[in-house]
């Protein structure tokens, strides 16, 4: 008799639209509990994360109520992860465990029963996890068969549970079967069903099959293909009529089976995964060296030894999700001192993990650490600001509760260069001497980072004869040095061509500190274009009640004269919720958002948002032309071609006509009116 196990994971990342949780309970999680709940014999696995749940709860009560009924009849097992559905490498140890708790916690409390099968988020694992998820109660956990494969087991092998551990904390890890997991939901019933009757009559003990609950309804076509053709229903009749197969749920049956032995599984994720992670260039060539094996009959001796990419190659490849992930890490390790009683908390005790029993703080620390926004793959990830925002938002939810810091200088993106955290009551700043601009200006009150930018970068599907725009290498941040061919400003179509070498450089950074104010002053001497040089200095501070972010520059000509055009680009991120709009106001003008314009002459503008708590109101000094125009990114999402506004770039400039020792002078002020509780 063979143990057939189906795992189905349900996730919704927090601050998605309503529309999508919508979108995924009509034509997914709904339809295909209705099928579960029409066939008592269907006993199961399911992981539905702690943010999905969270929006189950306020908006369909009758689902979560059905969802119960079903565990209660014992047709249901559940399964646990972190709470908000992190990776849980990109989490601090002190992290990882209680977030698994509190996910057990609250699943016992809502759905009234216990989960010590363990789901992990993206299959991402590393062998210390092991003991984080065993001292959260966790006692099997599922993961891909090819991690068992490049352990050096066999095939064979996978009709089985074995026993891994860390710290000698033990752990159940069971094999998921790829080939089953290929073929559900996208080949006939009679194709995947035979697969499984194959299986059951070599003589397999185990047959696990895990993946995304969305593929059946939600994901492109499936919901005709899946469920209104009967696909689904057709697949769980012929599944429960299979004689000399079991279907039970994956931990019962991990239990029931006895485990093959010890085994230490290599890092990874599934293959997909890895590869996105790569860099554009190494994914072509990665693909490459696939086809030349398929080509040359090598795939099933060769497969399994082929593999590429690291998970946490994502924080190389986007600093900007590294600059979250490290400020979340920071943030978390202050929290902890400030509610030091979660170390003290009774692990076995799992009321003393229900949500309600914790600091509301801890709860949204743990929302901005949910893992959609810190990769890219299929789906939008990273390039989804509406995303990326919401975990900032979280972020600045839990830093409130902190204890302001006026000025920090410390190692914060782990890049071996310090940067400076500024910071008031109404905003968090972050200087990055590295890149020579400012990467973060959150606004406390309104709990939005007005900085939560992009950079326009390549990636592997980008067509490298023709790129979709100029790929870039630094981040676009605030208070950015340009200099610009001498003349009139860039016309509205035109494009921004920089000639010197300031913007993403490094500047020499000088932090100090009087009387409670904190400034941090940033130098550089660099090539202004042609034969010019220019030495530019800038010093940055807090002024106005910690409400307005100044930047006074002096840029002198250095070796020669300077013709050229002096600009400071300002990238905002704040306008993207899911229909942005607004205006910029200078003078008796004004622009409509989020189209692009101009202005020749400014001294004041104020910049406002309608789905955004914020304004921001600028002042310039001496009068500079201003172009603002909307940046978007090209990325893919399930197949499909997508162009995703990422940020405004706003461009002051001014004339240079300086002779050696000449000095231009420039004053910037960002007052931000910030909104919320």
């Amino acid at each position: 008799m063979m143990r057939l196990s189906l795992v189905l994971h349900a996730h919704q990342p927090p601050g998605n639209f309503d529309s999508v949780f919508r979108r995924a309970l009509d034509t997914c999680y709904a339809p295909v509990l209705e099928l579960v709940d029409a066939r008592p014999r269907l006993r199961l696995s399911l992981h539905y994360s702690g943010s999905l749940l969270e929006w189950l709860e306020a908006h369909a009560p009758d689902h979560v109520a059905q969802l119960r009924r079903l565990v209660e009849r014992g047709q249901v097992e559940l399964v646990a992860a972190g709470m908000y559905e992190p990776v849980l490498a990109l989490l601090p140890s002190r992290d990882r465990t209680p977030q698994v708790l509190t996910h057990r916690a609250y699943l016992r409390d809502l759905l009234g029963g216990d989960a010590t099968t363990g789901w992990l988020t993206e299959r991402v694992w590393q062998q210390p996890i092991a003991a984080d998820l065993a001292d959260a109660g966790i006692e099997v956990v599922t993961l891909d068969d090819r991690h068992f494969l490049t352990a050096g087991l066999v095939a064979e092998d996978l009709d089985r549970p074995w026993v891994t551990e860390a710290e000698g904390k033990p752990l159940l890890a069971v094999p998921v079967a790829e080939d089953l997991r290929m073929l559900v939901p996208w080949e006939p019933v009679d194709v995947a069903v035979g697969r499984i009757r194959d299986h059951a009559a070599a003589g397999r003990r185990l047959l696990v099959y895990a993946d995304d609950i969305e593929k059946f309804g939600m994901w492109p076509g499936t919901y005709e293909g899946v469920i209104e053709s009967g696909w689904l229903a057709q697949f769980l009749n012929a599944v429960l009529d299979l004689p000399d197969v079991e279907v039970a749920p994956v931990g019962e049956a991990a239990r029931a089976t006895e485990p093959g032995g010890r085994v230490y599984l290599p890092d990874g994720s599934y293959p997909e995964m890895l590869e996105w992670s790569l860099p554009a260039a190494a994914q072509r060539q990665f693909r490459e060296a696939r086809a030349a094996i398929e080509e040359a009959g090598l795939t099933e001796r060769a497969g399994r030894f082929l593999r590429a990419g690291n998970y946490l190659q994502f924080l190389a490849k986007y600093p900007e999700a590294n600059h979250l992930q490290k400020r979340v890490a920071d943030v978390s390790a202050r929290l902890r001192e400030r509610y030091p009683a979660l170390d003290r908390a009774d692990r076995g005790d799992l009321a003393a993990w229900e949500p309600s029993a914790l600091p509301e703080a801890q709860l949204d620390l743990w929302r901005a650490q949910a893992n959609c926004a810190y990769w890219h793959g299929l789906f939008g990830g990273v390039y989804l600001p509406h995303i990326r925002q919401r975990l900032w938002h979280h972020l600045a939810l839990a830093e409130r509760t902190l204890e302001d810091v006026p000025l920090r200088v410390f190692d914060l993106d782990a890049d071996g260069l310090d940067e400076a955290v500024l910071q008031s009551a109404a905003l968090t700043v972050v200087v990055h001497p590295g890149e020579g601009q400012v990467v973060e200006v959150t606004d406390r009150r309104g709990a939005v980072n007005l900085v939560d930018t992009l950079a326009r970068r390549e990636e592997g599907y980008h067509d490298p004869a023709a790129p979709p725009y100029r790929f870039e290498q630094a981040r676009r941040g605030v208070f950015v040095d340009r200099f610009l061919a001498a003349g009139n400003p860039p016309g509205p179509r035109s494009a921004v061509r920089d000639r010197g070498d300031f913007a993403g450089s490094p500047y020499e950074m000088q932090p100090t500190k009087r009387r409670g104010a904190a400034e941090v002053t940033l130098e550089r001497t660099a090539a202004a274009g042609g034969r010019a040089a220019a030495a530019v200095r800038k010093r940055i501070r807090l002024t106005g009640r910690g409400q307005t972010l100044e930047a006074h520059y002096r840029v002198a000509a250095q070796s020669g004269p300077l013709r050229a055009r002096f600009a400071v680009e300002c990238n905002l991120g704040l306008l993207f919720t899911e229909h942005p709009h607004g205006t910029l106001t200078s003078g008796e003008e004004s622009l409509s958002l989020p189209r692009g314009g101009a202005f020749a002459e400014v001294e004041r503008a104020t910049l406002r948002m309608e789905e955004v708590p914020t304004a921001l109101g600028w002042s310039v000094s001496p009068p500079a032309a201003l172009d603002i125009r909307p940046i978007a990114t090209v990325s893919e999402a399930e197949g499909l071609r997508e162009e995703t506004p990422q940020q405004l770039a706003l461009l002051l400039s001014w004339p240079l006509d300086l002779r050696p020792g000449e000095v231009f002078e420039a004053r910037i002020a960002l007052r931000v009116a910030g909104g919320g509780p």
